[in-house]
């Protein structure tokens, strides 16, 4: 298995990976912390999305508890629950089973994935819907109590009560979510891997003899997109070598967790969105194969004539065959 950054570093300068490979200083002390600091941002943002999610649930669980305890209350009340409203509730169960029906016809006539699964949430609802009314009919036929309708109606009120409480707090968690979130991803993506923590697992291709980790991963509407955050100066466009981690990120997403369209080369002052194609893949695939040859050879050679990359290389001093 060869590593994304060992594959970075050979198409920068054969010569300068293999001399890093035997100098294992770090390049950039700040870049490293910096990755440190955002890895456990990222990782706060995954947990208070966990903990909105939790709420959202909660909320609806209790407005949905609230409703039907008071519904409940009102029917079992004296002088309220007559029988001709036990007709009116059954048409209104038999309108919603209609429903669920006429959603169902839709959804197996329909060829698009994304339309046939809102037509399945629709079928679910009715479906509830039906239930729910149907359940009433049924409590309303037992005997009036007012005793328990006040029950019923004050741990109705209660429960309204604790769901605001849990909805304000959600929306505050929002708010300080949403702050955080925009520096990383749009409000509606998520991150689906955070490669900068350092207990994050490794991934792998075997089909490609790769592995690595990036620095995190966004999913898209089912689409998943590797993220390489470069600290340090911003290049006037973005530099072959980083293109090429980013690209064999693309190949390991692509394996490991779906469909890659394109990966995001992030610079401290600059974005650049990197498509996913055949070329660049094949260009990953040739270095690494050179790479593995000059790691059987027991040597590497420079690649290149040109002092500016000589100039910013960090292996310069120990270089035999630096030109500047």
């Amino acid at each position: 298995m060869i590593s994304a950054g060992d594959i970075e570093k050979y198409a920068y300068c054969p010569l300068s990976w293999w001399l890093s490979k035997q100098d294992k200083k770090v390049d950039s002390l700040e870049g490293v912390k910096s990755h440190e600091r955002e890895g456990e941002e990222l990782e706060d943002i995954r947990k208070k999305e966990v903990k909105k999610a939790y709420y959202n649930k909660l909320i609806l669980a209790l407005a949905v508890s609230a409703s039907l305890a008071a519904v409940i209350g009102i029917i079992i009340l004296p002088g309220v629950a007559e029988k001709e409203n036990d007709y009116v509730f059954i048409v209104f169960s038999l309108i919603w089973l209609l429903n669920s029906i006429f959603f169902l016809y839709r959804a197996e006539r329909i060829s698009i994935v994304s339309l046939k699964l809102r037509y399945e949430k629709a079928i679910l609802l009715s479906s509830m819907g039906a239930i729910l009314i149907a359940l009433i009919v049924i409590l309303s036929s037992l005997p009036s109590n007012e005793e328990f309708s006040k029950f019923l109606e004050i741990l109705a009120l209660l429960w309204i009560v604790l769901a605001n409480i849990i909805f304000y707090r959600s929306i505050n968690l929002s708010e300080e979510l949403l702050i955080k979130k925009l520096r990383y991803v749009s409000s509606d993506d998520n991150i689906a891997y955070i490669g900068i923590k350092k207990e994050s697992p490794m991934l792998e291709s075997s089909r490609y003899g790769i592995r690595g980790k990036p620095d995190y991963i966004i999913e898209k509407d089912g689409e998943y997109i590797p993220v390489e955050k470069k600290t340090g100066r911003t290049p006037k466009g973005p530099l072959f070598s980083h293109i090429v981690q980013l690209i064999a990120y693309c190949m390991l997403v692509e394996e490991t967790f779906g469909k890659v369209e394109y990966g995001i080369l992030e610079y401290d002052e600059r974005k650049y969105f990197i498509n996913y194609d055949e070329r660049l893949k094949n260009t990953v695939i040739k270095l690494r194969e050179n790479l593995v040859k000059d790691l059987k050879r027991g040597e590497a050679h420079r690649n290149h004539n040109r002092e500016g990359k000589c100039m910013n290389c960090s292996r310069r001093d120990i270089c035999p065959e630096r030109l500047a």
